[in-house]
Order: C-alpha cells, then structure tokens, then sequence
C-alpha cells in the first residue's frame, strides 16, 4: 500500500515537473514570436500585399489597383532588372564567399591564439574588438579619410585611394569590422571547453595543430555554424556599409540594392508593387536555403562527442 502512495506521488512530482517546464518554455518563446510577429508580419503586412498589386492609371486624379503575378515575372521577363539582379547576386555571394574562405578561418586561428594565452594575446582581443564598437560611420569617415589622403600625402601615391580599387577596400574595412566580434565569440567558446578535456587530449596525442583540429574546433563548431547560417540568411539583406562608403553601382548587394529601389518609391506608391515582389522573391530564396545549410551543417559537421 505504501509502495504504491509512494510511486503515486513520484508520478504526480514528475507531472508537476513537465507543467512546469513547459510552462516555462512557452514563456520563454513569448518574446521571439512577439517579436516575429510585429518586427516581421505588421512591418511587412502591406508590403506582402502590394507585392500582388499593380496600379492603373484611369484619369489623371484617379488609379484603380488590381491583382496581378505580373509583378514577380516582371523580375524574370525584364532583361535590364533581371541583370541588375543577377550583378547584384554575385556581388552578395563573393561578399559571403569571402568572409567563408578568409575571415571565418582566420578569426578561429586567432581565436586559438587567444585561447592558448600565447604573447600579445589580451592585446589582440582588445584591439581586434574596437572596430565593433565604433560607430560604423565614424569608423568608414575616417577610413576613407586615411585611404584618400592619408595615404596619397605618406606614399605619393594615388594607387591607394579608395576610388582606385572600391571593391577591395569595402571587401577589406567589411572583414575588419566584422573580425572582432567573431574572435571574440569563438575565443568565448574556446574558454569555455573544459581543461580535463584538453588535458585528455594531450595524453592520447592531440597536441599543436592536432589539438585545433581534432579537439577545439568539434566543441567550438556549434559557434562557427549559427555564424554560417546567419552568414546565409542576410547575404539577402546586408547592405555591408555601401551606403556609407558611397560605393559605385558595380559594387551593389543585394541588400544594398533594395534599399535603393526602397527610396525611389518615396512619393511614388505605384513602385512599390514591383520592390515588394521582388522582397518576396528574395525572401522565398533565402528561407528554404537556410533550412538546408542548417540540415547539412547538423548532418555532416564534426560532433562535440
């Protein structure tokens, strides 16, 4: 009888416990929706709907809106919007390209520099980081400043100015700005693995690069995948300061370039329909492209186990 009163209790502690965790959880979860809900839907709720609409002119006071998908086909059909589209696309994609191939593998190198406490390793933490905390116009006003005159005064040289090689340059301040903060997150992560660990792995022969390959960089790849994927989810959407470099048109993302179409709808509704489908476009692109990198990341990159 005892027994019994006793497992009758421990079923209704562990039913307590499971409400209470998934009461827990749905609190949790509150915000991110909330936040989905109005930063994402009520932002872009009409825009959803101008992307279906186009305007027609009956009189010169009156316009009458009708449903079309000529918006969307107009993307494809249209030869000067769809190069534009696909120059732009690259642009995105060599942007992303590169941040992959030199960035990310630098900033887990210097992130193991750190995490080893070798020589100048607090200098570089700090240093790399103050980019991150400038503001970014104060930070590219002055690297222009440097590149343009600077520099033409120290080496008589007007190879060096921004105007002579734009590309490199944005490519070049877009990874400085951006380094820190990656070191600082994968250095973060690296101190957070266990000595004993490491330990371990020393006595069974991971040792130097060894021990970056086949033991920091399995406990540190959960880090290194949300910056892959979030990396893949706003190549669509980054603008990576062209604005404030005032960057020639040959240099555009994708990003960049819808906030341009953005503004010259100002005062212009009829535009609207065309920029806003083409946000549709982009975004039916961007989601299931993030879902995959995210499947194959979880499926074939290296375990912490």
């Amino acid at each position: 009888m005892s027994n019994s009163i006793i497992r009758e209790k421990n079923v209704k502690n562990v039913n307590k416990a499971e409400r209470s965790s998934n009461i827990f959880y749905a609190l949790l979860m509150i915000f991110p929706v909330i936040q989905f809900i109005l930063f994402y839907v009520v932002v872009n709720f009409k825009s959803f709907g101008y992307a279906f609409m186009k305007s027609e002119k009956i009189s010169e006071t009156e316009i009458v809106w009708r449903l079309t998908f000529d918006n969307f086909k107009d993307w494809f059909t249209n030869s000067s919007k769809l190069r534009d589209l696909i120059s732009t696309a690259k642009m995105s994609l060599l942007y992303y390209g590169v941040s992959l191939c030199v960035s990310i593998p630098l900033g887990l190198l210097f992130s193991y520099y750190i995490f080893k406490k070798l020589p100048c390793s607090k200098f570089f933490r700090v240093f790399l980081f103050i980019p991150s905390i400038i503001p970014a116009a104060a930070f590219i006003l002055t690297f222009k400043t440097i590149l343009n005159d600077v520099t033409l005064e120290v080496f008589n040289t007007e190879a060096l100015r921004f105007d002579a090689n734009p590309l490199i340059w944005v490519i070049f301040c877009n990874l400085y700005v951006s380094f820190g903060t990656s070191v600082l997150m994968y250095a973060n992560k690296m101190f957070d693995i266990s000595p004993e660990i490491v330990e371990a792995g020393k006595l069974d022969g991971a040792v130097g690069i060894k021990e970056f390959w086949y033991l920091i960089l399995p406990l540190t790849f959960p880090t290194l995948s949300v910056f892959l994927v979030t990396g893949v989810a706003t190549m669509f959407t980054n603008q990576y300061n062209l604005m404030l470099f005032n960057a020639p048109p040959e240099t555009r993302s994708l990003g960049y370039y819808m906030y341009i179409l953005a503004g010259r709808t100002i005062g212009y509704e009829q535009d609207i329909p065309n920029v806003a489908a083409l946000g549709l476009i982009l975004t039916a692109v961007a989601i299931p492209l993030t879902f995959i990198v995210k499947s194959l990341l979880d499926k074939f990159g290296p375990s912490e186990e």
